[in-house]
């Protein structure tokens, strides 16, 4: 069975246990989740709240409770994620992908970003240590973004890369 990582539990949302969740929107689909070093819990209720997720967990029934659970990561079982349509991807499965812009090697996907329009997260490879920790932002769905089998390629336009 393989899980994989789907967000992390932020703030402590209300008096009655529930947690923000950073990551995923498949987790308002799921019946339970795997929490970092602490195993399975059911997910009693999920609620999306002005473009927020707010999770309340099996058994945690109080802020106090909430808090101690502030920053796990959330898992799922990979077969218990929902198929997607041709041409969606779930995040994780861009993550680590690598990246080349006009056809040559760059960087890769170190992480994402969630908004009014996703962004990745590049890292530009390079040998110097400044190169290795410079990132830049694109968004996901540009017409100059193609996710493919290989990679994400991406049609350099001015401005982009500076």
């Amino acid at each position: 069975m393989e899980r994989v990582e789907i967000g992390r539990l932020g703030r402590p949302y209300g008096l009655s246990g529930g947690l923000k969740f950073r990551g995923e929107p498949v987790v308002l689909a799921l019946k339970r989740v795997y929490l970092e070093g602490l195993g399975y819990r059911a997910i009693a209720k999920s609620e999306n709240l002005n473009q927020e997720i707010v999770l309340y967990l099996a058994g945690v029934n109080s802020r106090d409770a909430a808090e101690a659970l502030v920053g796990l990561r959330v898992y799922t079982d990979r077969a218990e994620l929902p198929r997607l349509e041709e041409g969606s991807y779930y995040y994780f499965e861009l993550i680590g992908r690598p990246v080349f812009v006009d056809g040559k090697p760059f960087g890769e996907v170190a992480d994402m970003r969630e908004g009014p329009q996703d962004l990745l997260v590049i890292r530009a490879q390079g040998s110097s240590l400044r190169a290795r920790h410079r990132t830049y932002l694109v968004p996901l769905q540009a017409p100059y973004v193609r996710v493919e089998e290989g990679g994400i390629h991406i049609e350099a336009i001015p401005g982009l890369f500076d």
